[in-house]
């Protein structure tokens, strides 16, 4: 399988560039993101009652740290996760992330989400590697 199938966006969360910061203890990166972009996906997460996917936060992170480090990542493993609060229509995400590097070309990730109202609706902990291409 070729490995761009195999990281295939399900959406695109990145339509503005996200902010990158250099600091000591690793990459910050920011970026905002329009509930609407997942219309699509959320349309069946719940019928009559459509949130935002947990999966699509995670793909999020993943596209956000993927793009401040400059490679197409996947996810290795998530280590924690934790949904506050849903993310509905006509929400906007504000996803902070700190990007350290760990072994094996690895990187961890620690994010949170909130709502533009300040409140928070998701801290996530995953690994993440850079995609390597079929030989």
């Amino acid at each position: 399988m070729p490995a761009s199938s195999r990281t295939a966006k399900v959406f695109d969360a990145l339509h503005r560039p996200p902010q990158t910061e250099q600091t000591p203890e690793g990459t910050r990166v920011t970026v905002r993101l329009p509930v609407e972009r997942a219309t699509t996906q959320m349309a069946g997460h719940y019928p009559g009652f459509p949130i935002l996917p947990g999966v699509l936060l995670i793909d999020c992170v993943r596209q956000a740290a993927g793009s401040a480090l400059g490679a197409e990542l996947r996810l290795c493993s998530i280590d924690r996760a934790r949904f506050a609060r849903p993310l509905l229509p006509g929400d906007e995400l504000e996803l902070s992330l700190l990007v350290t590097p760990e072994t094996n070309s690895r990187v961890g990730v620690r994010a949170r989400g909130a709502r533009a109202d300040g409140q928070m609706a998701a801290e996530l902990s995953v690994t993440l590697e850079p995609v390597v291409a079929d030989a």
